[in-house]
C-alpha cells in the first residue's frame, strides 16, 4: 500500500471519526451459533408491507417529496437496534462486493420525524464520501479481517437502483429495498432459523407502519420510543406466552399442610437419620411447637429465627411458625457473629429456634427445637386464619452495600410455587431429597413441594457435603426427585453418576447448568427428566423451567425455558419498553410469585421492584439478568446486566466485598471480579493498591473479611497491583487482574516482600 496524498489522508481521518463509536461487529441474536466456516446462501424472505403502509408511503412520497425506500431504510435500521440492543450500528449500502458503510445513531428522545431526517442525512454523508477506504480505515480504527466477513458490515441493504448483483454469503442479512413493493431479503441460512427471520421482517413492517403513520401526522406527538416494531404475530406471541394464569387457593401454606395431613395421615412425612414421621405424627409436633412459641410471646407478622440444623426438628419450627402467623429465616450461626448481627438487625425476630452454643448469644428468647419422645405440655394453639398475603419466609442475600437484603415472601408465592406444578413433578408415593440450607431459598422447593402435595422429605444429614456422600444417600434412601444446583449437580454426576439411576426427576438451577453433564445424564439414565429451574430469590425461586428427556434435546446450553404458572416474563430494553421476541434485553417478572419486597428496606425495594414499564401495567420485579426469547418461546440467559454473580448457589454482589475491602486500613483502592467456569469452579478474586509502607498483606485481609462477611463472600484469589490495569477502552482489565492473582497462601510463603 503506497503513502497517501493529503486529501486521501483527510478522507480515511473523517471516515475513522464518524466510525470510531460504533461498535465494528453486530451481533445478530438468534437460535443458532455462528459457524466458524463461511456463511452458508440464505434464504429469500419477502417483506410484505400492508395496504395501508403502501398508502401512507405513497402519501407520503407525493406530499412530502419523502420516497417510500427512505422511509423503509429507516424503519429497517431502527428494527435492527430494537433487535440487537445496539444505540448505534452500521449498515453496508452499494456496491455489495464492496459497500459503504452508513451509521445508525438510534436516540429514543427524538421525534420520528427527526430520526428519519438523520438516517437521510447519515445516508448521504456516506454516499456522497466517493469510494470507502476500507483498508485504510480498517487499519486505523484496529480491527481485525478475517474470512470472507466484511470487517464492519454485517447487514447490507441494497437500495433502489442498485445493480442486481449476487450479495453471496459474506452478510448476516442482505436486504433489497424497492419504491414501487417488492422487497425482499436474503438471511443467512444457518445463522437464522426460519420462523425467527419471518417474525423479524413482519416486525421490520410494522416499524415501516408507525414510522409512517408519525411521518404522515407529526402533530401527533411522540418519540421515537413509543414505536415498538411488534407486528400483531409478535405481540400475539408475547400474549401467549404468558398465559399462565393459575388460579391459586385463598389460602397459606400451614393450612394446605394441614390438608395434606387430612388426605395423607398415615404416609411418612419426614425421615431424617434418627427419626420418621407420618403427616399426622407430623402434625401433632407442629402443634406443640407452635404452642411453645406463642408461650414466648410469638404472634402473627412476627419474624422467627430458625438455626437448627438440617432435621426432622428443624421442619417442624419451620411448620410451627407458620402455625402461630410468624414469618421464618434460616441462619447459619456458624458464620462471623457480625454478620448474624446484621442479620438479626433486618429482621428483628421475636424469638429463635436454634441449637448450639451461639445460640445463647442471640439476644432473642430461645425455645425448645423438637426432639424423640417429646410431649405435649399443654392445650395445643389453634391455627391463625389463613392469609396469602402474609409473609411466610424471609430469605436473606448480599446487598449491594454490604449488609444483608430480606426477601420477605408471602404464602401466595410459596403456593404459586407448589399448586399445580409441573416443574415439580411430587406427589404421593414420590421421595424428595431435602439438602439446601433454609437460608438457601431451594430449601422452600424441597420442603413445601413435598408437604404440601403428600410425598416423603428424605432429610440428608447435616455432615453430608462431598458430592460421592450426597450419591450414595440418593441411592440409600431411594430418592425420586431431587434439586441439585448446577455446580453441584455437575459434580455428583461426576464423582456419583450411578447415583441418579434411582432418580425420576432431577431438578436444577441457581446458576449456567453444565449441559454436557445433562446430555450424558440422559444418555446414562433413561426414563429421567432434567429439569432447569431459573429464578431469583425475588420471586420465590423459580421463574421459568425448562424439562429435557432425551439426550438429542441438548445441543448446547439449556434454556431457562418458559414462565411456570401463576407467572408473567417480560424482555424490556434500557427505558423498560417492551421488545420484540428474539431481541436481547433485560428479564422482568410479574405474577403470584413476587416478593412483597425488602425487609425494613423502602428505598432498596422501590429500586427493583414497582410499575417500570408504560408497555405492561403490572408489578414488577427486575432481575438484571439479560435474556432473550427463541422461537419456542423459551427463554435464553445471557449474563447479568451488573456484577452480581452466582458462586456454588450463592448469589454475590462484587460491588458488597469491595466496599468492606475498601473500609479496611492500608487499602487505598480495590476491585473484585471472578474467575470464569461455572458456579463449582468460579473464585473470587480481588485485587488490591495498599497504602505504601503499609504491613497489610492479603492472608490479613483475609482475616479480617472473614470476621465481617460469610465464607462464600471471601476471595480465594488475591493481586497486590501498583495501580488497576485498564483496557484500551478505559474498563478494569478483568482477565489481566485474574492472570495475576494467587491464592492468599502464596503470599504467606512470600512474606512481606509479596505485597
Amino acid at each position: 500500500m503506497g503513502t497517501l496524498d493529503g486529501r486521501d489522508e483527510d478522507t480515511v481521518e473523517l471516515w475513522a471519526q464518524r466510525l470510531a463509536k460504533v461498535p465494528t461487529v453486530l451481533e445478530v441474536p438468534s437460535g443458532r451459533r455462528r459457524p466458524r466456516h463461511a456463511l452458508a446462501p440464505g434464504r429469500r424472505q419477502p417483506i410484505e408491507l400492508s395496504a395501508r403502509t403502501v398508502a401512507l408511503l405513497r402519501e407520503l412520497s407525493r406530499t412530502a417529496n419523502v420516497p417510500p425506500s427512505s422511509v423503509l431504510f429507516a424503519a429497517f435500521g431502527l428494527t435492527l437496534a430494537r433487535l440487537t440492543g445496539m444505540s448505534a450500528l452500521l449498515v453496508g449500502v452499494g456496491d455489495p462486493a464492496d459497500p459503504v458503510p452508513v451509521r445508525f445513531d438510534v436516540d429514543d428522545d427524538l421525534t420520528p420525524e427527526a430520526f428519519t431526517c438523520r438516517v437521510r442525512e447519515s445516508l448521504a454523508w456516506s454516499l456522497d464520501r466517493g469510494g470507502f477506504p476500507l483498508d485504510e480505515v480498517v487499519t486505523r480504527l484496529g480491527v481485525e479481517r478475517s474470512g470472507r466477513s466484511h470487517p464492519l458490515v454485517r447487514v447490507f441493504v441494497a437500495l433502489p437502483g442498485t445493480p442486481e448483483l449476487d450479495t453471496g454469503p459474506r452478510f448476516d442479512i442482505a436486504v433489497r429495498l424497492a419504491d414501487t413493493g417488492g422487497s425482499f431479503a436474503d438471511c443467512a441460512a444457518d445463522l437464522w432459523e426460519e420462523d425467527e427471520a419471518q417474525r423479524f421482517f413482519l416486525d421490520c413492517s410494522a416499524a415501516a407502519e408507525q414510522l409512517a403513520e408519525a411521518l404522515v401526522a407529526p402533530e401527533t406527538g411522540g418519540t421515537l420510543a413509543d414505536i415498538r416494531c411488534l407486528s400483531a404475530r409478535s405481540r400475539t406471541f408475547l400474549d401467549a406466552l404468558n398465559h399462565t394464569d393459575d388460579v391459586l387457593p385463598g389460602s397459606s401454606v400451614d393450612q394446605l399442610f394441614r390438608d395434606a395431613v387430612d388426605r395423607w395421615p398415615s404416609a411418612v412425612a419426614v425421615r431424617d437419620a434418627d427419626s420418621v414421621l407420618t403427616y399426622a405424627e407430623l402434625a401433632v409436633a407442629v402443634a406443640e411447637q407452635a404452642r411453645l412459641l406463642r408461650a414466648a410471646g410469638v404472634g402473627e407478622g412476627d419474624t422467627v429465627l430458625i438455626g437448627v440444623p438440617r432435621s426432622v426438628a428443624e421442619v417442624v419450627a419451620v411448620l410451627g411458625t407458620l402455625w402461630v402467623g410468624a414469618a421464618y429465616f434460616g441462619a447459619d450461626l456458624a458464620q462471623p457473629a457480625s454478620h448474624t448481627a446484621k442479620i438479626l438487625a433486618k429482621a428483628r425476630p421475636a424469638a429463635a429456634i436454634a441449637d448450639g452454643d451461639a445460640a445463647g448469644r442471640l439476644g432473642v428468647p430461645l425455645v425448645d427445637s423438637w426432639h424423640r419422645g417429646w410431649e405435649a405440655g399443654g392445650e395445643a394453639a389453634p391455627p391463625v386464619r389463613p392469609d396469602p398475603g402474609r409473609v411466610a419466609y424471609v430469605a436473606f442475600t448480599s446487598g449491594s452495600t454490604g449488609a444483608p437484603k430480606g426477601v420477605a415472601i408471602p404464602h401466595r408465592g410459596v403456593l404459586r410455587l407448589v399448586h399445580d406444578g409441573k416443574h415439580l413433578a411430587l406427589g404421593p408415593g414420590e421421595r424428595s431429597l431435602r439438602l439446601a440450607p433454609l437460608a438457601f431459598d431451594a430449601s422452600t422447593l424441597e420442603i413445601w413441594g413435598t408437604l404440601l402435595t403428600g410425598a416423603t422429605l428424605e432429610i440428608c444429614p447435616p455432615d453430608v457435603l462431598l458430592p460421592n456422600e450426597i450419591g450414595a444417600f440418593l441411592e440409600e434412601r431411594r430418592v425420586t426427585v431431587a434439586f441439585l444446583t448446577a455446580g453441584l449437580f455437575g459434580l455428583v454426576h461426576e464423582f456419583a453418576s450411578r447415583s441418579f439411576a434411582g432418580l425420576r426427576h432431577l431438578m436444577t438451577g441457581g446458576d449456567v447448568v453444565p449441559h454436557e453433564h445433562v446430555k450424558q445424564a440422559l444418555a446414562e439414565n433413561p426414563g429421567l427428566v432434567i429439569t432447569n429451574c431459573y429464578g431469583p430469590t425475588e420471586n420465590t425461586v423459580v421463574t421459568t423451567s425448562c424439562s429435557v428427556r432425551e439426550p438429542a434435546d441438548v445441543d448446547g446450553p439449556v434454556p431457562i425455558g418458559s414462565p411456570v404458572p401463576g407467572t408473567q416474563v417480560y424482555v424490556l430494553d434500557r427505558r423498560g419498553r417492551l421488545l420484540m421476541p428474539g431481541a436481547v434485553g433485560e428479564l422482568y417478572t410479574a405474577g403470584a410469585g413476587l416478593a412483597a419486597g425488602y425487609l425494613n428496606d423502602r428505598a432498596e425495594t422501590d429500586r427493583v421492584f414497582g410499575f417500570f414499564s408504560p408497555d405492561v401495567p403490572a408489578r414488577l420485579y427486575r432481575t438484571g439478568d439479560l435474556v432473550r426469547l427463541d422461537g419456542a418461546g423459551r427463554l435464553h440467559f445471557l449474563g447479568r446486566a451488573d456484577d452480581q454473580v452466582k458462586i456454588r448457589g450463592f448469589r454475590i454482589e462484587l460491588s458488597a466485598i469491595g466496599e468492606v475491602l475498601r473500609a479496611q486500613d492500608g487499602v487505598e483502592e480495590s476491585f473484585v471480579t471472578v474467575t470464569e467456569g461455572d458456579s463449582t469452579g468460579k473464585r473470587l478474586v480481588a485485587a488490591v493498591r495498599l497504602t505504601p509502607g503499609t504491613a497489610v498483606t492479603p492472608v490479613g485481609l483475609r482475616d479480617r473479611l472473614r470476621d465481617e462477611l460469610p465464607s462464600y463472600m471471601v476471595p480465594a484469589l488475591w493481586a497486590v497491583v501498583d495501580q488497576l490495569p485498564i483496557t484500551s477502552t478505559g474498563k478494569i482489565d478483568r482477565r489481566r487482574l485474574v492472570a495475576l492473582a494467587r491464592p492468599v497462601g502464596w503470599f504467606a510463603k512470600q512474606g512481606p516482600r509479596a505485597a
